[in-house]
């Protein structure tokens, strides 16, 4: 796409309100001729839908619509591989007109010319004018800009507070709009540090405060500081919990009171807090959640009556529900479940109206999220972003209603499958108006590693009292999924909007910029009140999904051995888990995503996010990938690890990168390496240098290796099951690729041929995409640390599973992973607790089943000697086998007979 130069103006009322824009879609059939262009000239005008065929300058355009084969992303309640479809590329410009110019503007074009004023369908259907709103760059440079927050003070002005990453670290940027102009980004943190997420809220001494949270010293604490009219007081450390404070919101109250809310890691989970400043001093912490199980990201509502409503969603039981709780003089009232159905409900906006009803929005996704979802299983379960719808609702006397009319008219049919991360804002009249983002798939040709499948768009909609209006798409709002946004209603009745955007530029939609742009939308005629109905819950009604899951998950938890005077525990988790931040993870869900999916849906002890290159070295993928590692963490219960994946293909093939420590850098793949010229020994080196561990998964495949290299001591493990793909243990075993699945040129790659080979690797088993809870690495650790995970995986203490099974396999007093010297055959044990009944456990030597015995029950203490041991080096694990399917696999110990 060549993009048009612009105008850059400042956010503001008298700029933005003073100028409308219109987006003009071309249609009609392919290979359409929609040159043409536009009189009077606009302001501005911005191409949508170009590539580089295509181009927009000054007031006119050349443009072509075009059949193309798109990724596709069709609902599927049993996991597929990445489909296609072939559709027709739209393509148009948004052209911006100051209030004076928009009376009669005029297009030309190839097919025929036509004159609008407003919203219409041109040229026999083929054209189409609608809405747009005029948009500003609040931020632009080199730095990444990004978590917005807007706030309007008791004395008019406008407040903009968002953080900014540099190649040293993260700051805290503030502006406001009083008098005509916006003052200069005034900084307010620490240069260099590590920032997650702002708010702004204003005290009962009219002082404005701006609040982030920032990790010092490891800690992830809440920080303030506040305008006094005059200056910035200095800074404040609101939180002193050892583990992460974050997520944080505020309001303030009628009274004049500030009340703050949190998510705290405290007690091996995270929990809602609060507290309120009266304008002198902070009160004590108030701790709002009461349940075991983690709560997430409040949000706050301050009512007409001077109460507080914190809202926040729960996994207490077993899925993520809306629920909601009341305080009123200081006192925290009862529990209210808002939103309780198996959903997958979260991430809820809120605000009172003048009324004192309570309008909420919240994400809604599937029943039995993140449960048994992948390759060849009998699934009842789905994967993080097979569905996610946007709710609203108001509750108001106890009851809960909707406003009538289905929200996902708002686009049309084929975006619907995905319309989430809402922001409600109510406007003067108490209308609700929602910003969301959507999802759009990209066109196949052009792509690879250098694009993405998909671009997530921001939009925003109404109820006009009937019905919700159709969206208007903001067309810089191109971004990942989970991209921000903050809106307000203020006193004019203008509703101001910011959000991110990195920069995605139709078609290849890769990362170009990090920027916050902003938009202000005017005040709409006055409409009759939202025509109300009662809400209706999701009806999905999927049975429960492994209802003894808490029960297994308490008993190897339990499971300890001890070796060489050493107690160990199993934690289990996935080592290659990807999210939207990879090129190719259009169905695999945001970042945060992974880790609620890592804490509630699969229970881990441990996860390694494993994007493409740490998402495509774009230094602030990479440095909000090792931020999300630090701001999840809970001191021994979850310890996840600085990861990501190096895509090569066969024979060097796709290797996922493991570290303890946080700032390692990014290794580039250079051209011979891409090509196989050059093997893995940069690889080798790096994570020599750097302390890591690397792990080859789908081995037998065309991301897969003929184990040309390998290293013990650097490369450990390998993931010899993955729940997207197969088993890639040997052809002929369970759930490994049919005949013909895969061309045979990668048969090399298969885990029997390295073991063959001399190379001794432990094994684990992964998800990598859109598959969930049905891959696990299970590692024997002395304690849930980062340090004490990669020292099992490098002891290769070690074994993979598809659900959660206790497996314990030795060799005489040798644990699997060992490799030793033995005069004669030590008895092989495995103590095995299944989670079903077992079919069979077999022991493998030398890629050749030598024994095996019939399963009796979910348990087994098998004991086998080798008779035939035969001198030589030789390799035993062994393979659990369940009758409904689930497998476990040990690493190997490897023996020397003389």
């Amino acid at each position: 796409m060549v993009r048009a130069s612009i105008l850059l103006l400042l956010l503001s009322s008298s700029t933005l309100a003073q100028r409308v824009a219109y987006l003009i879609r071309f249609g009609g059939g392919a290979d359409v001729d929609w040159s043409g262009s536009i009189s009077p000239a606009p302001v501005r005008i911005t191409p949508w839908q170009f590539d580089s065929r295509d181009e927009a300058f000054g007031d006119r355009w050349k443009c072509t619509t075009r059949r193309e084969v798109y990724w596709d992303t069709p609902y599927e309640s049993s996991m597929k591989g990445t489909s296609r479809r072939e559709r027709l590329t739209l393509k148009g410009v948004v052209v911006e007109y100051s209030r004076a110019q928009a009376q009669a503007m005029r297009v030309t074009t190839a097919q025929g010319d036509f004159s609008f004023n407003g919203p219409g369908t041109f040229l026999d259907g083929r054209v189409s004018v609608s809405p747009a709103a005029p948009i500003d760059y609040l931020t632009r440079g080199p730095e990444a800009e990004d978590y917005p927050a807007l706030y309007e003070a008791r004395n008019g002005a406008l407040w903009l507070a968002y953080q900014s990453y540099e190649s040293a670290g993260d700051q805290v940027y503030v502006r406001r709009y009083a008098g005509g102009a916006w003052s200069s980004p005034e900084p307010l943190a620490t240069p260099g540090g590590d920032v997650f997420r702002t708010s702004l809220s204003e005290d009962r001494n009219g002082h404005v405060w701006v609040i982030w949270s920032a990790q010092v010293g490891g800690n992830f604490d809440l920080y303030g500081r506040a305008w006094d009219g005059r200056k910035w007081r200095p800074v404040s450390r609101i939180t002193t919990a050892p583990g992460s404070d974050i997520f944080h919101t505020a309001a303030t109250d009628r009274a004049g009171s500030m009340h703050l809310a949190w998510m705290s890691a405290r007690d091996g989970n995270f929990d809602i807090f609060t507290r309120s400043f009266d304008g002198g001093k902070w009160s004590p912490e108030t701790k709002v959640s009461d349940s075991s199980a983690n709560d997430w990201e409040p949000a706050i509502a301050a009512a007409p009556d001077g109460s507080i409503a914190f809202l926040w969603d729960t996994y207490d039981k077993g899925n993520y529900d809306i629920v909601l709780k009341t305080m009123r003089a200081g006192r925290l009232g009862p529990l209210t479940p808002i939103a309780s159905s198996g959903a997958f409900e979260s991430r809820v906006s809120a605000q009172y109206d003048a009324r004192g009803a309570l309008w909420m929005a919240w994400d809604e996704g599937d029943w039995n999220w993140g449960k048994d979802y992948g390759q060849g299983i009998i699934e009842n379960g789905r994967g993080l972003f097979v569905r996610r719808q946007t709710r609203v609702a108001r509750w108001s006397n106890g009851r809960l209603e909707e406003p009538a009319g289905a929200f996902t008219a708002a686009l049309p049919e084929e975006f619907r499958q995905i319309m989430h991360q809402p922001r409600l804002v109510l406007d003067s009249g108490g209308r609700p108006w929602v910003f969301f983002r959507f999802r759009v798939n990209t066109p196949v040709a052009g792509g690879g590693r250098e694009s993405r499948r998909t671009s997530y768009r921001q939009a925003v909609t109404w109820h006009d009292g009937r019905n919700w209006a159709p969206a208007i798409e903001f067309h810089d709002g191109f971004g990942r999924a989970d991209s921000t946004s903050a809106a307000l209603a203020a006193r004019d009745g203008s509703i101001h909007a910011v959000w991110h955007t990195d920069g995605r530029l139709w078609p290849l939609s890769a990362e170009t910029r990090q920027e916050l742009v902003g938009a202000v939308l005017p005040p709409l005629a006055s409409a009759a009140p939202p025509a109300m109905v009662p809400f209706a819950p999701s009806l999905e009604n999927l049975p429960p999904s492994h209802p003894s899951e808490a029960a297994d998950l308490a008993r190897i938890r339990a499971y300890r051995v001890t070796l060489n005077g050493k107690q160990y525990r199993i934690v289990r988790g996935d080592i290659h888990r990807h999210t939207d931040i990879s090129w190719d993870g259009n169905r695999d869900g945001s970042l945060h995503d992974s880790y609620r999916y890592a804490l509630d849906a699969a229970g881990f002890e441990y996860q390694g996010v494993c994007d493409h290159q740490a998402g495509n070295e774009v230094p602030y993928s990479w440095w909000m990938i090792q931020k999300a590692v630090d701001l999840f963490s809970i001191a021994g219960r979850f310890a996840p690890l600085y990861s990501y994946e190096r895509s090569l293909p066969y024979p060097n093939g796709h290797r996922n990168v493991l570290f303890a420590e946080r700032g390692r850098p990014v290794l580039p793949i250079p051209q011979a390496e891409q090509q196989g010229r050059e093997g893995a020994g940069r690889l080798y080196a790096y994570l020599r240098q750097y302390s890591g561990l690397t792990t080859s998964h789908t081995s037998a495949t065309g991301a897969g290796t003929d184990w040309r290299d390998s290293s013990e001591d650097l490369e450990p493990v390998v993931e010899i099951y993955q729940g997207y793909r197969r088993n890639y243990e040997g052809p002929g075993t369970p759930r490994a690729p049919a005949q013909g699945e895969e061309p045979s040129r990668f048969a090399p790659g298969y885990v029997w041929n390295a073991w063959a080979k001399g190379i001794k690797m432990g094994v684990q088993s992964s998800s990598d995409h859109v598959s969930t809870h049905i891959s696990y690495g299970a590692f024997y650790v002395e304690s849930i640390d980062r340090h004490s995970i990669l020292a099992a995986i490098r002891a290769r203490r070690t074994y993979a599973a598809t659900d959660n099974i206790i497996l314990d396999f030795r060799a005489g007093t040798r644990f699997m992973g060992e490799s030793f010297t033995a005069p004669e055959p030590p008895p092989l044990t495995a103590n095995i607790v299944g989670t079903g009944a077992l079919d069979k456990v077999v022991v493998v030597k030398d890629n050749r089943v030598v024994y095996a015995a019939p399963g009796a029950g979910a348990t087994m203490s098998l004991s086998y000697t080798d008779r035939e041991p035969g001198s030589g080096t030789h390799y035993y694990y062994v393979r659990v086998e369940q009758k409904d399917g689930q497998l476990a696999w040990s690493s190997p110990v490897w023996i020397t007979y003389p």
